[in-house]
This record gives structure tokens, C-alpha cells and sequence, in this order.
């Protein structure tokens, strides 16, 4: 994925020639992979982007979708305050959901302004909250098509932003233009 950063299309690539190479052997090891990534030595977008293939298990296109809207949530950038000082993060956690970011990584041992600890959330999240959304990623088809339904679901249904129809087409187009350039 090319959001920003050259670096997360290479890592992407990378991690789905090592899932097939292992896969293609047959047995997989735990030495097979390398030690989890150390998602603090990462730039956002890649650290983003490794944590949803590699911890959530979603395909290219379901990836792509979350970092169109991360995009226009945030800008990727995990400290940005919004909606007044009322929304933090990535994901611009808003209200109730942005006290329970700060719950979760406090109760965690997670430092909140770090893309692992809202990522550590943002899996709580979908699990406890958003189990329909999860599971909807994980459905969503590998191509360009699926990039836009991905990105036009989580904008609906996890994001909910002002507008969310017209958000939810803007942030959909831009994971399909994005998943066509990066696989075409």
C-alpha cells in the first residue's frame, strides 16, 4: 500500500511472498518467520500496515480500505487531536470510544500515543465491539472492488464520520485507486 510511505508496498509484498513461500512448502514453522515486528522501529504506515496482515490476518484489499480511512482520519499520525479536542488517534476515537483507547492502554501496560497500543485497541475493539466488521474485512474480495467495499464498510459501519455517505464513497474510491496502482 502507497498512502504516503514507499515502504509499506515493499513490506506488503514481502509479507504475502513469505506467507506463500512457506505456504508452498507445506509445513510451517515458527522459524519459518522472523520474531514480531517491532512496531515502534516502523514509519505508521508500515507499522499499520504489518499489524493488519500479519496480527489481524486481512487480505491486501481489506488493508487497503482501513489505511484510506486511517488516511482521512488522521493523516496517520497516532497523536493528532480532532472534533474539538473530542476524537483522538488513527482512528479518531471519538467521545466514549476515545476514553476507552486511553482505559484500554493504561490497563495494558500500552502507551497511547503509539501506533502498537491504538492498534493493540483496535483489534479490541473490532473483537468486542465490531465483531460484524471483522468479520466483513475478512470476506471482503482481494481486488480492487474489494478495496472500495472495505473502505466504504469501515467508513460506515466502524467510523461513522459526519457525512458518512458521502465519506464513505470519497474514502472507498481512494483504497480502489490505490489497490489498483499498488497490484496493477
Amino acid at each position: 500500500m502507497h498512502f504516503r510511505g514507499g515502504r509499506a508496498a515493499a513490506l506488503l509484498l514481502m509479507v504475502c511472498l513469505c506467507t506463500a513461500t512457506a505456504s508452498a512448502a507445506g509445513t510451517v514453522h515458527e522459524e519459518d518467520y522472523e520474531v514480531l515486528p517491532d512496531y515502534g522501529q516502523m514509519d505508521t504506515e508500515t507499522a499499520i500496515t504489518t499489524f493488519l496482515r500479519r496480527e489481524l490476518k486481512l487480505n491486501s484489499a481489506a488493508v487497503s480500505g482501513i489505511l484510506a480511512n486511517i488516511e482521512y482520519e488522521s493523516d496517520f499520525s497516532p497523536t493528532v487531536w480532532g472534533d474539538g479536542g473530542t476524537s483522538y488517534g488513527l482512528c479518531q476515537w471519538h467521545e466514549s470510544r476515545c476514553r476507552s483507547l486511553f482505559s484500554f492502554c493504561q490497563e495494558n501496560g500500552y502507551d497511547v500515543d503509539s501506533v502498537c497500543g491504538q492498534m493493540k485497541y483496535l483489534r479490541h475493539e473490532l473483537e468486542e465491539n465490531y465483531p460484524a466488521v471483522m468479520e466483513y474485512l475478512r470476506e471482503v474480495k482481494d481486488s480492487p472492488s474489494g478495496a472500495y467495499q472495505a473502505a466504504w464498510y469501515w467508513c460506515y459501519y466502524f467510523e461513522i464520520p459526519a457525512q458518512r455517505d458521502v465519506q464513505a464513497n470519497l474514502r472507498g474510491e481512494c483504497a480502489y485507486q490505490q489497490y489498483s496502482i499498488e497490484q496493477g
